[in-house]
């Protein structure tokens, strides 16, 4: 074996390689060492694809679609000036941002559960923000879980139906064994399009994945994957990872995560999961049932020129700020303009 492996590494003797996962050691100390890591995993072995299923393709298809739900939020903040009198440091604090307000606005289709957007400008707004999206998260979790059922079709939707030959995600055909299906949106009930049964089961809205500790065979503990009954509430600001994410987790609290069981017994506490750019940056964070979002990652430009390229294609465009806010030149000159839900 040791023959087989020994290029992998640059170390000219005679090499010791783990039957586990096949990687050579230098030494018989270091391999020792690795060994009791090693054998709490399974072997790995590299499994081919066939001839015929041998070409990368598109399957996430669920994610072509809009959410339900999503929140939309943006910070305000003003430089509070610093007295720093440590003169033996290089650096030197001048002024420090603090928030002094945010917007949050619950974007959906469903016109039943639209609401007004809720602005908050006062003392403690940090405590404020996280109460109103822990709050937004409980009760649009208590809306998907009811799974409203279908509701009959028109006669210009049944004409749709009957005539559809190729499903609408992802386009393929309808066959005996992927058969055609009326997909529906659970949560009004109302007909969407004619799809096939595998894209249907795809697309139906799902409860989150859920860690918990198991017992294995070997009894040694490993996170678990349970489906959970809530649901994942995306939250999106524009520039997060440079700027209101820092906010967002200086102010975070333990309790934000809690889970209290309905028994009586001593409460969990959720994971927080974080995609870090680097130590400063998080691409996206995952507090609880909330998933915090940068939407400069797929509209990389400054808020002022995308609103301006928005405003050629119409005022109409901006539908929550010309309800707020009118339609007069002042509302969409720069400095003023909002950010458009």
């Amino acid at each position: 074996m040791s023959r087989l492996v020994y290029g992998r590494i640059k170390h000219a003797c005679a090499t010791h390689v783990s039957n586990g996962c096949l990687h050579p050691f230098s030494s018989k100390d270091i391999l020792d060492r690795h060994t009791p890591e090693c054998i709490r995993n399974p072997p790995q072995a590299v499994k081919y694809p066939d001839h015929d299923d041998c070409t990368l393709k598109f399957q996430a298809h669920k994610k072509q679609f809009r959410l339900p739900f999503y929140l939309v939020c943006d910070f305000e903040s003003f430089l509070s000036p610093e007295d720093d009198d440590d003169y033996h440091s290089s650096t030197r604090l001048i002024d420090e941002h603090r928030v002094c307000g945010f917007a949050c606005h619950r974007v959906t289709d469903i016109v039943e559960y639209k609401t007004d957007t809720v602005v908050y400008s006062g003392p403690d707004t940090m405590s404020v923000f996280y109460d109103h999206i822990m709050s937004e998260s409980k009760i649009i979790g208590e809306i998907l879980k009811k799974q409203k059922d279908k509701l009959p079709l028109s006669n210009e939707q049944q004409t749709k139906y009957d005539a559809a030959t190729h499903c609408t995600a992802c386009g393929t055909t309808f066959s005996a064994k992927n058969y055609k299906v009326r997909h529906h949106c659970h949560v009004s009930g109302n007909f969407l399009f004619p799809a096939c049964n595998n894209c249907n089961l795809q697309l139906k809205t799902t409860g989150r994945k859920k860690a918990t500790i198991g017992q294995k065979s070997n009894d040694n503990k490993k996170p678990k994957l349970e489906t959970d009954e809530e649901f994942f509430l995306p939250v999106v600001f524009h520039n997060l990872k440079s700027y209101d994410g820092h906010f967002v987790i200086k102010h975070f609290k333990k309790e934000y995560t809690e889970s209290k069981k309905a028994d009586g017994k001593s409460p969990t506490y959720d994971h927080v999961v974080v995609t870090p750019l680097n130590s400063e940056k998080y691409v996206m964070f995952q507090v609880g049932k909330l998933r915090f979002l940068d939407s400069f990652q797929f509209m990389s430009t400054s808020l002022e020129n995308l609103l301006s390229l928005l405003l050629k294609s119409g005022r109409e465009k901006f539908g929550i700020i010309t309800k707020y806010l009118g339609n007069d030149d002042l509302v969409f000159a720069k400095g003023v303009i909002h950010t458009p839900i």
